[in-house]
């Protein structure tokens, strides 16, 4: 199977919708509740893309997998969002990332990062975080393959459950 790593555009908000949604319920459903991975929309996370696609930040960066013209990944990544900067000791941060079941361990999720980093990179950031559930082994695993190093935790509702979280951070001028 081929797979193809490329910006995304407007034109694919419904794919990228789509994978958000079926990316949480693959990912998560071993942390969170069927009912709350039930209440997860399509339709409002399409709304949510429409809406990063009207407003585009130069310095941000959206790409997605797709193999077959069926989109089956995506990253975002960019400056980082306000209550972050304290926690994650970046400038930038890794927004969201998934990928369907069905690619994972292909190399994907590394070309995916890998990219999103490289813009940011060329945007002068010098580092870059993210949140990830503490109980998230394999994404633990990946990100620190990716050089990323863990750091302070949270506690936060995640749709009606309480779940820990942990930052990770990137260097980018290693």
């Amino acid at each position: 199977m081929t797979i193809l790593v490329r910006e995304a555009v407007e034109a694919d908000v419904e794919g990228i919708a789509r994978v958000h949604v079926q990316g949480w319920r693959e990912s998560y459903k071993d942390f969170l509740s069927p009912e709350a991975l039930a209440g997860l929309s399509v339709e409002e996370r399409r709304r949510m893309w429409q809406g990063i696609f009207a407003r585009p930040d130069p310095q941000a960066k959206t790409l997605v997998a797709e193999t077959g013209g069926e989109i089956v990944g995506f990253a975002r990544g960019g400056p980082i969002r306000g209550e972050n900067a304290d926690h994650l000791g970046a400038e930038a941060e890794i927004f969201a990332i998934y990928l369907l079941d069905k690619v994972k361990r292909q190399g994907v999720g590394r070309r995916l990062m890998q990219g999103v980093f490289d813009h940011l990179d060329q945007q002068g950031f010098r580092a870059v975080g993210l949140w990830v559930l503490k109980d998230n082994d394999s994404a633990r695993r990946f990100y620190e393959r990716l050089g990323g190093t863990p750091g302070p935790e949270q506690t936060f509702d995640l749709r009606g459950q309480s779940v820990v979280e942990i930052a990770y951070r990137f260097d980018l001028t290693a």
